[in-house]
């Protein structure tokens, strides 16, 4: 695929992603697992219509300096860089944290650890948006993700499957 390829298909992809969200511009939202920032991108935007904020978050610090280069436009975005349980983040900050391609990377152990903590990271009424891949080779399959959300007391209120991915959003 070349390069315009690639960017086009991301641009679309991604663009749908925020689209779908439906943000007003004016929420709190983390990009959980933020990798190259394309979502940020487009997240980012929508918010910069109202007072909203986002908050990039990932254990790599080579994807945040790339989303941080892929974001630097906006103003209403910050970086956290580590284990999202030791960040300085407090609970009940987000409306929405969207969890795009991560959870399937995750040590299997450490999954409950994490959606316990993105639960405890959103406001009452908060939604927790997922896209995740469903192959046996690479990704989870959708009940694993479904114990894992309902573990951490959220309700699922919309899902799809998808040829090869689950969507999904859980509210708190």
């Amino acid at each position: 695929m070349t390069r315009f390829a690639t960017a086009t298909f991301a641009r679309g992809y991604y663009g749908r992603l925020a689209r779908e969200i439906g943000l007003t511009g004016n929420e709190t939202v983390m990009d959980f697992g933020v990798g190259s920032g394309m979502a940020s991108r487009y997240l980012a935007e929508d918010l910069s219509k109202g007072d909203g904020h986002l908050t990039c978050v990932d254990i790599s610090r080579v994807w945040i300096e790339v989303a941080k280069k892929r974001t630097k436009s906006f103003s209403n975005v910050d970086y956290k860089l580590g284990e999202i349980s030791s960040l300085d983040i407090g609970d009940k900050s987000y409306d929405v944290v969207v969890v795009s391609f991560v959870l399937h990377d995750v040590d299997e152990q450490e999954r409950p650890i994490i959606a316990n903590e993105l639960a405890r990271k959103l406001k009452p009424g908060g939604r927790i948006v997922i896209k995740e891949p469903t192959g046996s080779d690479h990704g989870m399959d959708p009940s694993d993700i479904r114990l894992l959300m309902s573990g951490a007391g959220l309700k699922e209120v919309e899902s799809t499957s998808l040829k090869g991915r689950f969507d999904a959003v859980y509210l708190k």
